[in-house]
């Protein structure tokens, strides 16, 4: 087998002295394993996987519709992500409820974060305009933190009687002309992707930012597969609260528990999403998914894992996760 670099071979920005092959003979397949695992942890070696995609709006494996909402400029966009580019499909004026978070039911305010569209719906009442997209508030995060309400939909006008250009009108939904709302439809229909209302800009992610997450990420994964409780539990914030609302203190004996048996666990991680999460607060926050397969010798899952996580510099701390 020809030498190659282990770098070029990979991609990778941090360099071996050694290629694979090298490795492989001298130290076997753990070896060669565990240095794959070591570039994975290096911010450098995703910098320079991800340099040339806009990321502004995320990272997506897979392509994805993103509908960004501006409630302070009343204006929503349409972006399709594709192969590391965004094409804008959409732009049109619109009506969003009250300014300020979303904190419970009746507040009449249109909530700031990130949410799937679940479904396209025709509503049974025609004062919603002749199609609706339902989001999926209250999230995760929103439930740790005691938030309320929920039917926030992208709908449309009233189609018959007065139509009131009013922003309680909407009860914290988002309401698109419909002769636009069709035009909008013609892209999303079924296709689903991700709503991010913002509140008095549009939060944007920068490149070094995702590859800091994806560093930390793959360092928290180590921490989680050595057992190592302590490198592990830093990762989270004294705030945490997980999707079921037990708190960091609770969750931190549950895991000191679980990993004083030392279990061997093979852990992958694949199909990330990484968004950036409108917020009020000066904290930089992201929505981080991906599909997790987890094997012990007494427990196994297959599934999504869904983080919300804080970025302080290039440090990332989990506030709640399902």
């Amino acid at each position: 087998m020809k030498k190659i670099a282990f770098f070029i071979c990979l991609g990778f920005s941090v360099l071996f002295a050694k290629s694979l092959e090298e490795i492989y003979l001298e130290n076997g397949i753990v070896a060669v394993q565990n240095a794959i695992e070591s570039n994975l942890q290096s911010k450098d070696y995703w910098s320079n996987k991800i340099k040339d995609m806009d990321l502004r709006y995320g990272y997506y494996e897979d392509d994805k519709l993103l509908t960004i909402v501006d409630k302070k400029s009343k204006n929503i966009f349409l972006y399709e992500y594709k192969n590391g580019k965004l094409n804008k499909k959409f732009n049109h004026e619109i009506l969003t409820g009250l300014m300020g978070d979303k904190l419970k039911e009746g507040d009449l305010k249109t909530p700031v974060g990130v949410y799937n569209i679940t479904r396209r719906f025709v509503p049974s009442d025609t004062y919603y305009g002749p199609v609706a997209f339902s989001l999926s508030y209250p999230n995760i995060y929103d439930q740790a933190r005691d938030r309320t309400g929920g039917g926030i939909w992208i709908h449309g006008f009233p189609m018959q009687g007065v139509v009131r250009e009013d922003t309680l009108k909407t009860k914290g939904c988002i309401a698109i002309p419909n002769n636009f709302l069709v035009e909008y439809e013609k892209f999303v229909g079924d296709k689903g992707g991700f709503v991010l209302i913002n509140e008095n800009s549009i939060a944007e992610a920068s490149n070094d930012q995702i590859s800091a997450i994806f560093a930390e990420l793959f360092k928290w994964k180590k921490a989680w597969s050595d057992s190592d409780i302590n490198k592990y539990l830093n990762f989270y914030d004294k705030t945490f609260v997980r999707f079921d609302g037990v708190k960091f203190d609770r969750f931190s004996e549950m895991k000191k528990s679980i990993f004083a048996k030392k279990e061997d666990k093979f852990i992958q991680f694949t199909k990330f999403e990484i968004t950036p999460y409108p917020s009020t607060s000066k904290d930089k926050i992201f929505r981080v998914s991906f599909m997790e397969k987890y094997r012990t010798a007494t427990y196994k899952f297959d599934g999504e894992k869904t983080l919300y996580v804080k970025l302080d510099g290039d440090k990332m701390k989990i506030l709640t996760e399902q």
